[in-house]
């Protein structure tokens, strides 16, 4: 399979084509190409979250921990003294960031239930709740978000097969077909529950209709 650094730089030079595209056709303007390109680079290693010791994985535990610190702090009412937000924040970032991976890395095997196309639409879906709930974007903006990481996550997942097959060798390696597959079929059950969370991140996502309108006056028309 292709290595961390292959995987950055062509979800990123692909996430760059997306975004110049874009922005040349009018399309987009300079923040939006900006944050597909991001999307698109972010989706791109997103696979590898299952690789216990990967730079993928600490780093989203990282901001994840970051995030929970922002998140827990600026909920606190009436606002605590300054040495009690100290303790409250590091003791959530270390739970976060320390015990949070752990129990990820226990159950958690690389190539796995976070290697399938089921994976992506939970990282798709996740995103486009995210920014509509969460954010208060647009429809269109929250499915163009979602669509962008979705996009990087299928680029991680075919490059992978890509170096399944040793053209030089002419002969296909053990890992090929374990890239991308539609569910992890070794954990049945895994499986079944990320498909309920998908289902019920897509029931809360608004309607893809206005996206997809937008998607095909802007982007189909214009560019085929």
């Amino acid at each position: 399979m292709a290595n961390f650094n292959t995987h950055i730089n062509v979800a990123a030079t692909c996430g760059g084509i997306v975004a110049i595209a874009g922005l040349g056709e009018g399309i987009l303007t300079v923040s939006q190409a900006l944050v597909a390109w991001i999307l698109i680079s972010i989706g791109g290693i997103l696979p590898d979250v299952d690789s216990d010791h990967a730079k993928p994985v600490k780093a989203l535990f990282t901001a994840l921990a970051a995030g929970a610190v922002v998140l827990v702090v600026t909920h606190m009412q009436p606002m605590p003294p300054t040495p009690v937000l100290l303790v409250v924040g590091i003791s959530v970032y270390l739970v976060v960031r320390i015990l949070g991976y752990k129990v990820f890395a226990q159950f958690s095997a690389h190539r796995g239930i976070y290697h399938s196309l089921l994976a992506g639409a939970l990282f798709m879906a996740a995103t486009i709740v995210l920014c509509h709930e969460v954010l208060a974007t647009n429809a269109v903006l929250a499915w163009g978000c979602g669509v962008a990481v979705a996009l990087g996550f299928l680029i991680h997942l075919i490059l992978d097969e890509i170096y399944s097959v040793d053209l030089v060798g002419a002969r296909i390696k053990r890992s090929f077909g374990t890239a991308i597959k539609p569910i992890d079929f070794r954990n049945p059950f895994n499986s079944l529950v990320m498909g309920g969370i998908v289902v019920g991140l897509f029931f809360l996502a608004p309607s893809p209709e206005p996206f997809a309108r937008w998607f095909s006056t802007h982007w189909i028309e214009r560019l085929i």
